[in-house]
């Protein structure tokens, strides 16, 4: 599918998605700007936002449990695009950004061609999925928490379903290791951890971009209370969500998704733009 052809697609999704948010003002478009048309997919990545001047003004000079709760309401204005909407950008955009129409299993760094949106993802089931890296059984359901970016992650089918809604943390006795390829030495492990609880274990090159997924969910929802928000799952794994951030910084690719994401739902994570803030906030509770 050509780049232009996709684009079309990407305006439509999006198109959609603000019309079940029904929003007031129009929505931008990825590589757009008025009174001009769709760019090719590759020119909306040319190089990465920044910040809106000032985004982060409110924050300055904060620290500790003051610093979370003014991060909380700087990102709470984003779109609800729908679900569906924001699976077909994530497949056909989000994670795409040199438009070649294939994904990449954060997981089992397995590549799937031909992907331009959630239905050719998934394929009867033997394609890609869609990660809540914040599970919906502990929170991540309906409206916004469901559908927001900045936590999905495509991911085989396989390894999708062996996370369940288990914890992040370090597996010492594996179940499951993927891609079942023993001669890799960075795979995802399910398994139980030290105590003997069931935990889930990214590779190690996605293990910094799970925990500010899942700081930023617990910054955006879980400190507004209610919702079905449980902080089951994130209590037995902030310590070592922690330690993640820190041994896998962020990167420019995660920068770049998170450019992305802005420009589809107009909310940023603040753990990406400034991974000092988590040092700065401290305990997270």
């Amino acid at each position: 599918m050509g780049r232009v052809t996709t684009n079309r697609k990407l305006a439509g999704a999006i198109a959609l998605g603000c019309l079940m948010a029904a929003l007031s003002t129009a929505c931008a478009l990825p590589g757009t700007t008025a009174g001009r048309g769709l760019d090719e997919k590759s020119q909306s990545f040319r190089a990465h936002d920044v910040p809106p001047d000032g985004y982060y003004d409110p924050a300055k000079d904060k620290t500790g449990r003051e610093l979370l709760t003014t991060l909380s309401q700087i990102i709470s204005r984003n779109r609800d695009l729908g679900y569906d909407a924001a699976r077909d950008l994530m497949f056909g955009w989000i994670d795409d950004p040199q438009g070649i129409d294939t994904i990449e299993c954060v997981y089992t760094g397995r590549r799937l061609t031909g992907v331009t949106d959630r239905t050719t993802a998934f394929r009867n089931g033997t394609g890609l999925n869609t990660e809540h890296t914040w599970p919906q059984s502990m929170g991540a359901k309906g409206g916004k928490p469901r559908s927001d970016l900045h936590h999905l992650f495509p991911t085989d089918t396989k390894a999708n379903s062996s996370r369940g809604n288990a914890p992040f943390g370090e597996v010492m006795s594996p179940l499951i290791m993927l891609p079942d390829l023993p001669m890799m030495q960075d795979r995802t492990r399910s398994g139980l951890d030290e105590h003997g609880l069931a935990v889930f274990e990214p590779r190690d090159v996605h293990k910094g971009n799970a925990a500010r997924a899942i700081l930023y969910f617990y910054t955006r929802y879980a400190l507004k209370g209610g919702g079905g928000i449980s902080l089951a799952n994130f209590q037995k794994e902030k310590a070592v969500l922690l330690r993640w951030h820190a041994e896998d910084p962020v990167d420019d690719a995660e920068r770049l998704r998170n450019d992305s994401i802005y420009k589809a739902q107009g909310n940023r994570n603040p753990f990406v733009d400034h991974p000092e803030f988590v040092s700065q906030i401290g305990a997270f509770d």
